[in-house]
């Protein structure tokens, strides 16, 4: 069986938007749609997984040629942990090693600047580290 691709991942593929992925992918042969059919008082839900031999088949007859399709890695999803503080003493310590960091006031000024991070929304983090640190040392 060939590796069943979602929505998302098939629009990132063909770099368009995932209703384009639904309206093009719904009526394909070898699609699952998992969904809901529409019923007189609800609307229809469409939860496809695209085989990717099927996304293959379609870009190969698009594009005249055979075409083979590298689906990219999906980010690591993050969850709630009860041992995250762990995890985030071992990721300082080891960007600590990695950068030769052995001063204190080094690690205590990445807490403070990490703490005052928490307080803006996180699409705006870059934007307050280009600008610089009010409280400079």
């Amino acid at each position: 069986m060939s590796e069943l691709l979602t929505v998302k991942d098939v629009a990132v593929v063909m770099k368009i938007g995932e209703d384009a992925v639904t309206r093009i992918f719904a009526k394909l042969p070898g699609v699952i749609d998992l969904g809901r059919a529409e019923t007189r008082y609800k609307r229809q839900y469409r939860v496809l997984r695209i085989p990717k031999t099927v996304l293959e088949k379609y870009l190969s007859t698009k594009a005249g040629h055979p075409v083979r399709v590298e689906v990219p890695d999906r980010p690591e999803r993050r969850r709630r942990s009860a041992n995250w503080q762990d995890k985030a003493i071992l990721n300082l310590a080891k960007a600590a090693l990695q950068n030769e960091c052995s001063d204190r006031a080094t690690f205590r000024q990445i807490a403070d600047r990490a703490r005052v991070l928490t307080l803006v929304p996180e699409s705006m983090w870059g934007d307050v580290i280009l600008s610089g640190w009010i409280d400079e040392d």
